[in-house]
């Protein structure tokens, strides 16, 4: 079982090496069976879709390379250590980097463990932002 301590600590790990845009870094802080979505409809996809394997370093190569978070702060991480999972609340700017629009969000991940690193991290954000700066769908 992981700790609450070492759950918030490879969080708060997480968070500082994907700030600075490190993928390699990023990854390597996951489990090797990682899986990632976002919370959202499924014109979306894939990112609202769990994806694992090379789908899921596909996911989140494009995700540093088109978000830059350096701009957001952790307001909260809350560990539940018999269910071995996190929420945590970040705030903060977030820009987007191919357009250079920049807008102040908040979100919250809920991070699952298993042996000591995330397993499972599903995202919740405000979804019609995301979209329509990365105009990945256009809203009449």
């Amino acid at each position: 079982m992981t700790s609450t301590h070492e759950m918030k600590k490879r969080v708060e790990e997480i968070y500082a090496v994907r700030g600075r845009g490190d993928i390699e870094g990023t990854l390597a802080l996951l489990g090797e069976n990682c899986t990632f979505r976002i919370v959202g409809n499924t014109r979306m996809a894939p990112f609202s879709t769990e994806t694992g394997g090379p789908a899921f370093r596909q996911a989140i190569t494009q995700l540093i390379n088109d978000w830059d978070l350096s701009g957001m702060r952790t307001a909260g991480i809350y560990a539940d250590e018999d269910h071995e999972v996190v929420v945590a609340h970040r705030e903060g700017e977030v820009r987007h980097i191919p357009s250079g629009v920049r807008f102040r969000t908040e979100f919250i991940d809920k991070i699952h463990f298993s042996g000591g690193k995330p397993v499972k991290i599903v995202e919740f954000l405000d979804t019609l932002q995301v979209a329509e700066t990365s105009q990945m769908i256009r809203v009449a």
